[in-house]
């Protein structure tokens, strides 16, 4: 009996050790580590602009740094405004403004928002032409009270600007900019024509395409699908996140989806113009 009992003390010990050698690593491999957020500069290349006595995060960028065919997509566009091409003639007649206006005198928006209607906005691209070459530049608030200096920043670069074209602007971003203005006292006068192109592509491109949602346009007309992208559904939460975080990992997937929001516009204007659509 007593040497069983020595016997069982001896395979408890070994059995211990065996244990230990087992789970010691697990513990190691589990233990927490420090969090590390994404610095905003790091993930979105731009500057910090002051504007009336506030500042905001400023993403001014050539476009042919953006896409490497930006230059020949902007030439294409260019073409297509000073084209023989009536766009009266097949449905197109909003456009007319397009092929009399200079292009610098025109201004693409999207505005990318916190929720629905009198949630802050966040984010506002534009793109113009500016000299040869193609610019977005894009506004964005790096937590929800930088709202109001985007929103007086954009308000004063309106001026400069004689067309304003959006997609379903008219339903939605420049009806959602004017509220949130309301809220921030401030004045907000668009550019006196504005080229809403969803009511334009419904009737003219009718039941060719499943919806007229814009990244079914740019699949169909400019015959390409998004890589990289964030869904929409997902971005008012992404921001929220990284103003509770500071962790800017998801910000550049929301820059790059504003950017191709404005980018397919100015390419659908170009489609539509050279009548190939």
């Amino acid at each position: 009996m007593g040497n069983r009992h020595i016997d069982l003390k001896r395979e408890l010990e070994e059995l211990r050790k065996k244990a230990e050698g087992v789970f010691k690593p697990q513990r190691r491999a589990f233990e927490l580590r420090p969090f590390e957020a994404v610095r905003l500069a790091d993930a979105v290349a731009g500057e910090e602009t002051s504007f009336g006595g506030g500042a905001f995060w400023r993403v001014l960028t050539d476009a042919a740094a953006v896409w490497p065919d930006a230059e020949a997509f902007h030439r294409e566009y260019l073409e297509a405004l000073g084209s023989p091409f009536f766009p009266e003639a097949r449905g197109f007649a909003a456009l007319k403004p397009l092929k009399t206006a200079r292009p610098e005198r025109s201004c693409y928006l999207d505005i990318e928002t916190t929720g629905l209607r009198m949630s802050p906005l966040f984010l506002v691209g534009l793109m113009y032409t500016s000299g040869a070459g193609l610019t977005v530049d894009q506004l964005f608030a790096r937590d929800y009270s930088e709202e109001e200096v985007v929103l007086a920043f954009l308000a004063e670069c309106m001026p400069r600007f004689d067309i304003l074209v959006t997609f379903n602007g008219i339903s939605f971003d420049v009806p959602y900019i004017r509220d949130r203005m309301t809220v921030h006292r401030l004045a907000f006068a668009p550019p006196p024509v504005h080229i809403d192109l969803l009511p334009l592509a419904r009737g003219v491109v009718g039941k060719r395409t499943a919806n007229h949602r814009l990244q079914t346009l740019e699949t169909h007309f400019c015959k390409r699908k998004r890589v990289g992208d964030i869904d929409g559904a997902d971005i008012p939460q992404a921001y929220h996140d990284f103003v509770r975080t500071n962790d800017a990992k998801d910000m550049a997937n929301i820059v790059h989806h504003n950017r191709l929001d404005l980018v397919t516009m100015l390419q659908l204007v170009t489609v539509f113009l050279s009548g190939e659509s």
